[in-house]
This record gives structure tokens, C-alpha cells and sequence, in this order.
């Protein structure tokens, strides 16, 4: 059960109220109201799911790093050397035809992937087979990918997500070879 709020921003003044972080700051308000209530808030609800999967979760990682010393070409490729193992890979794609991330689903579990682990968030999981592919480190985020033979764009939040790992990983290796030092 939820509430929603309607309100005026604009006060009696004339002038708006400040809404910077208005959503963060309306669920932080409510979750105190949770707690001085002694309801059950929803960060107790997903952290008591996910510690009842521990167990599928570690199983689920273990079978992705495995399948990941195979170093699968395509997401394809990948999506069934994890359909081998009994873990089903299934992409977010949005009605804007944007891949978003991936849900796994194994023994009747279904979860996202960065609820796995943050290691299999659908930006590390591209830039990682995108490099197999190539055998090279990636320049730039791929703009498409051809994912259960369709072709998708990328999400700009997951394509921003990619290209900034791809610039930390360069700067991790300027900063290691002591380039600029």
C-alpha cells in the first residue's frame, strides 16, 4: 500500500518552493514515518529478500563467472552458455526499443542482475563480452547491440554507464603504467 501526495509548489508568496531532491527527500521523510509508526518499510522488505536468496545468488554468480572464462562473443553467446546452466538471461528492453539491463531467472527465482551482484549490472556485463569480442579494450560504448537476433540501442543511462567505466579503466591504466606522473 502506497500514498501519493498532490501539492502547489508555488506559496502563498508568489514564489516556488525549492524542489531540488524532492523525490529523495519525500522518501526519506516517509521512511521515518515508517519507522516512528513501526510500519514495515520497503528497504527492510528488499534487504530480508535478498539475504533469503543469498544462497541462488552466489549460485547464479558462480555459473556467470564461469561461463564468463569462456569468454562468450555476443550476448547471445552468453545468454545461452547461461541458458545451459539453467539460468535463463532476460533483457530489459523499453518500449523505445533501448536495451535497459538484464533479469536472471534460475529455479523460479527471478531477479535483476545488479541484485546478483553489482558485478553483472548490464554496463559491466556489455563492456566485458563487447572486449571478447574484439580481443581489445573498448574505446567507446557500442551505440547497438543484436541481442535474441534484434537489434537494440543501448539506453542513454547504460550507454553513460558503460563509457565511464570505459574512462575509469583507461585512467586506471594511465595512472598504473605512471603515465603522467
Amino acid at each position: 500500500t502506497h500514498i501519493h501526495i498532490y501539492t502547489n509548489r508555488i506559496g502563498f508568496d508568489g514564489k516556488a518552493y525549492n524542489d531540488s531532491f524532492i523525490g529523495k527527500r519525500s522518501q526519506i521523510a516517509a521512511d521515518n514515518v515508517a519507522k516512528e509508526l513501526g510500519l514495515t518499510r520497503v528497504k527492510e522488505v528488499q534487504k530480508e529478500k535478498l539475504n533469503e536468496l543469498k544462497g541462488f545468488r552466489q549460485e547464479i554468480k558462480d555459473i556467470h563467472n564461469r561461463v564468463l572464462q569462456t569468454k562468450p562473443k555476443s550476448l547471445d553467446d552468453y545468454m545461452n552458455k547461461m541458458k545451459a546452466h539453467q539460468v535463463e538471461v532476460i533483457p530489459t528492453i523499453n518500449k523505445a526499443n533501448k536495451l535497459q539491463g538484464f533479469r536472471m531467472e534460475y529455479r523460479g527465482v527471478n531477479l535483476k542482475a545488479s541484485e546478483i551482484d553489482r558485478s553483472m549490472s548490464g554496463n559491466k556485463l556489455i563492456a566485458v563480452i563487447s572486449q571478447n569480442k574484439s580481443f581489445t579494450r573498448l574505446k567507446e560504448a557500442p551505440k547497438n547491440l543484436l541481442v535474441l537476433n534484434k537489434t537494440v540501442q543501448l539506453s542513454s543511462n547504460l550507454a553513460s554507464k558503460i563509457t565511464k567505466d570505459i574512462i575509469k579503466g583507461a585512467l586506471k591504466k594511465v595512472m598504473d603504467t605512471g603515465i603522467g606522473m
